[in-house]
């Protein structure tokens, strides 16, 4: 009796998974885009510029300029939208209600500190002002976050001047593993702490005066 062969799928290599297109939101901080006083034309200048074969741009919102609004907006898209990047525009100027770079350091845990210096040099032989912008850039949880100003022709030429270094980083970070917990021990600097969690003492008796 012949046995007919099955066609199962085969499972999906990690090379699959890391080819998957790269999720973006984008967040217009303005306190006159989000009264609907004028416009957003940073938001979606910001979102053509990301290459369509590459980045799906999924989640767009407009926050005014406060702190909380914006720390929290980019909490919620980390955490809630999962998305791979998370990329503001506006605020990141001179003026006191510029808090863009304040609201972003809140939340992100390690500094990505060259895309900001990339940012800040971008074309600035046309637009030597671009050197003021404060705008700062991270990561939170396995998320890439990083400011850009709110100029839509200073945000299109500061993102496409990091555009080629962004898929490596998510690639990097996608390929991380959480850290491994054994009980109530947890690894250090290369050494465990006891399980009450006192550090280790050593054991050298103390030399008597």
């Amino acid at each position: 009796m012949s046995v007919q062969a099955t066609n199962a799928p085969a499972p999906q290599s990690n090379s699959t998974q890391e080819k998957r297109l790269i999720r973006v939101a984008i967040i217009t901080v303005s306190d006159r885009a989000y009264q609907g006083i004028y416009k957003d034309e940073s938001g979606p200048i910001v979102a053509a510029t990301f290459p369509t074969e590459q980045y799906d741009v999924s989640v767009t919102r407009i926050v005014p300029d406060e702190i909380f609004a914006i720390s929290n907006e980019i909490v919620r898209c980390v955490e809630m939208e999962r998305v791979d990047i998370v990329v503001t525009t506006g605020g990141t100027g001179c003026s006191m209600r510029d808090v863009t770079p304040e609201a972003t350091r809140n939340v992100i845990q390690r500094e990505v500190v060259g895309i900001s210096e990339v940012i800040r040099l971008a074309n600035r032989e046309k637009n030597p002002n671009m050197i003021l912008s404060r705008g700062v850039s991270g990561i939170r949880n396995q998320t890439l976050v990083f400011n850009l100003p709110g100029n839509p022709e200073n945000a299109r030429m500061a993102l496409e001047s990091v555009l080629g270094a962004l898929p490596h980083c998510i690639k990097t970070m996608r390929q991380q593993r959480p850290m491994r917990r054994t009980g109530g021990q947890h690894s250090v600097g290369g050494q465990r702490s006891a399980s009450d969690g006192k550090p280790r003492t050593s054991s050298k008796p103390r030399m008597r005066p």
